[in-house]
């Protein structure tokens, strides 16, 4: 079967409510790096266009938006170099459609790759389409999410490995325990999924993963962060440290050696490696103060916000969730899991009220036994492994679960599960 034919046939499905509702969730990184132009014709369009580039899967994507539709884009570029990628919005009918899309043809490079998006759902306008050489054809009325679909799937290599799933853990205040928490909640992963998991301790300064497990040796992130651009699969998987067969790690040592903090294109390789050898990465950084965290929580599928039930903690914790939604935009909602509770003799705010305060509903609650964690760090184990971890193990099920549940999700709905 050609790739043509698989991308017909393609269109046919999406007609079924499965294929529509793949279509509406966005993906799960951000867009590649790339230069395109949109022009849309209708007003509704030119916003959502607007709205599709300020979000934060865009964040490493150049657009630029003007009106005009496919007349406006050939003007355009009547005189210039046409982008990589072009979207363009039509409101005519499908001969006049096409017509204006021929006359485009004449001034754009032939390597412009092109989605349309139009009024008319047909399939054989589809296949005319293609046959014209569009990349894709997305009839209205199109969401935000469904263009920044489009573009993913038109940017990814064919063939590219299944990337792996992100979740970014932060504490609201320092001492939360967001670290720890990280490390318990990447081997229960693990051991959920039977698969690789992978945990990068991102906080430079204080990391503390390696010393939880009593790694050896100096290699890790520092190592990682100096070869940038040279770093590939094959090297990074020479500086992480298996701890058992399902979870490994890239700790911090030694980062705090580094004159400076990465720049953003390195962490976005280090990342999107990772997330090509593991089905899951969990990564563990410092607060939203750091450029590191700020850029790494753009390219998670998940954030965790840990906190811990007290009046400074819940005011912490407004202003952290306030900040991801300013950063993260339409991306899914941060989780957050209520730590140390149950301290004899020191007055909390009970769970139910914190969770009311904030309008959020908790995804987990985890009770505070420092001589667990202590006995288990001095051991160099992971608490939720021992015997006296079943009982944190049991508050993190719910965190796993709402981790796992957009991978069933979009496994279920690739036929997978």
């Amino acid at each position: 079967m050609t790739v043509q034919s698989q991308r017909l046939e393609l269109s046919a499905e999406m007609r079924t409510g499965t294929a529509e509702a793949a279509a509406e969730i966005p993906p799960r990184v951000p867009v590649p790096s790339v230069t395109l132009a949109a022009f849309a014709e209708t007003g509704e369009g030119l916003a959502m266009l607007r709205a599709a580039r300020g979000d934060a899967l865009m964040s490493r994507v150049t657009m630029r938006v003007e009106g005009g539709g496919l007349k406006a884009a050939r003007a355009a570029f009547a005189e210039a170099i046409s982008p990589p990628v072009l979207i363009l919005e039509s409101a005519a009918p499908a001969a006049e459609m096409l017509a204006d899309l021929e006359a485009l043809a004449e001034v754009c490079d032939p390597q412009t790759r092109v989605i349309l998006i139009g009024a008319e759902n047909d399939i054989d306008l589809y296949r005319d389409l293609m046959r014209r050489g569009v990349s894709d054809y997305l009839h209205r009325p199109v969401s935000v999410a469904r263009v920044i679909r489009a573009l993913a799937d038109l940017t990814v290599q064919p063939g590219a490995i299944r990337q792996g799933h992100v979740h970014a853990f932060i504490g609201a205040t320092g001492g939360a325990g967001s670290s720890t928490l990280a490390l318990n909640t990447a081997w229960l992963i693990g051991q959920a999924w039977q698969t690789a998991t992978s945990l990068l301790d991102l906080d430079l300064d204080f990391g503390t993963a390696g010393v939880a497990l009593a790694f050896d040796g100096a290699k890790g992130v520092a190592e990682a962060i100096h070869a940038g651009a040279r770093l590939d699969g094959q090297l990074l998987d020479g500086l992480m440290q298996g701890y058992d067969a399902h979870l490994r790690v890239l700790p911090a040592a030694e980062a705090g050696a580094l004159e400076s903090e990465p720049p953003p294109e390195v962490l976005d390789h280090l990342i999107d490696l990772a997330r090509i050898g593991a089905a899951q990465v969990v990564l563990d950084l410092p607060d939203l103060r750091f450029a590191l965290a700020r850029r790494a929580v753009l390219n998670a599928d998940h954030v965790v916000v840990t906190a811990t039930p007290d009046l400074a903690s819940l005011k912490h914790t407004r202003k952290v969730l306030d900040l991801l939604a300013d950063l993260r935009g339409g991306a899914s909602a941060p989780l957050v899991v209520l730590n140390k509770t149950g301290i004899a003799r020191r007055p909390e705010i009970a769970a139910k009220d914190f969770a009311a305060t904030l309008g959020i509903t908790l995804a987990a609650t985890v009770p505070f036994d420092p001589r667990g964690f202590g006995t288990s760090g001095n051991l160099g184990k992971v608490h939720v492994a021992t015997a006296r971890g079943r009982a944190v193990a049991t508050a993190l099920d719910p965190l796993v679960r709402a981790l796992a549940g957009a991978v069933f999700l979009e496994l279920a709905i690739q036929g997978i599960v």
